[in-house]
């Protein structure tokens, strides 16, 4: 078995704010339905994972729901594909076609909140990169955690989360309070092939901010595709990418 190490980013804390981004999509809005060197995270080859774990529709085997996409009135959200599949009949699928002209931010969503009780030891799942034209230098893949007002950190911020950089970004993409950036890949993703990746989100929790969040008003848990802090003539950005048999529960 292949395993590529987690490679951490120096830790991004600054004073705390509720802002959720910077430049770029709010991760921490509200959630609308789609209309269409540490033991951390790792890109590993292993079997695909039994169930959902917390999740409901994990290999988006029974349609959409409950994955929900933000703000959909901008066209950032999920497809159901059968084009490319890891296993069933079905992937979620995000489809970036932006030109040229244009610039800022946008951030294509896949989206679930859960309400667990206890944060879960372990996210994973596959995703699969189709059609990645960059030409932009922060175009990349992320999952990102977050635990909404947990009992036993500062009120500060309304959330804490953890931002897995999967592929395309070899550098912190922003600056932002309430957020830790894990690296699992700082190269460009790999296309035309399922890339498995699995993330210890309990020990990072602790590692990273020195607790595990307790009594949480939700979970939210978000797969992305996006582009940072382009500027109008950097070329077009577009990718197909593909998220399946995702996973958050025990290990």
């Amino acid at each position: 078995m292949t395993i590529r190490r987690l490679i951490l980013a120096a830790p991004v804390v600054f004073a705390l704010a509720t802002m959720v981004s910077c430049g770029g999509g709010n991760d921490g809005s509200s959630a609308t339905s789609s209309p269409d060197g540490s033991t951390g995270a790792t890109a590993t080859n292993g079997p695909t994972p039994p169930a959902g774990g917390n999740w409901l529709n994990p290999g988006f085997e029974e349609g959409d729901q409950p994955w929900v996409t933000l703000h959909p009135e901008e066209g950032v959200g999920f497809t159901l594909s059968q084009d490319f599949v890891h296993s069933g009949a079905s992937a979620a699928l995000l489809r970036m076609r932006d030109p040229a002209s244009a610039e800022g931010a946008k951030v294509y969503y896949l989206v679930q909140e859960i309400q667990p009780g206890e944060l879960p030891e372990v996210v994973r799942g596959f995703y699969r990169v189709e059609n990645w034209q960059k030409n932009t230098p922060r175009q990349y893949l992320q999952f990102v955690v977050i635990a909404f007002a947990p009992d036993n950190f500062p009120p500060d911020a309304a959330n804490y989360q953890l931002r897995y950089l999967l592929a395309g970004a070899d550098s912190t993409p922003f600056a932002i309070g309430n957020a830790y950036f894990v690296f699992v890949n700082r190269g460009e993703p790999v296309q035309g092939e399922w890339v498995p990746f699995e993330a210890n989100i309990k020990d990072d929790f602790q590692r990273l901010w020195g607790k595990v969040p307790e009594g949480f008003d939700k979970l939210r848990l978000l797969f992305e595709v996006r582009w940072d802090g382009k500027a109008a003539g950097d070329g077009p950005a577009e990718a197909d990418v593909y998220y399946d048999d995702l996973y958050a529960g025990p290990k």
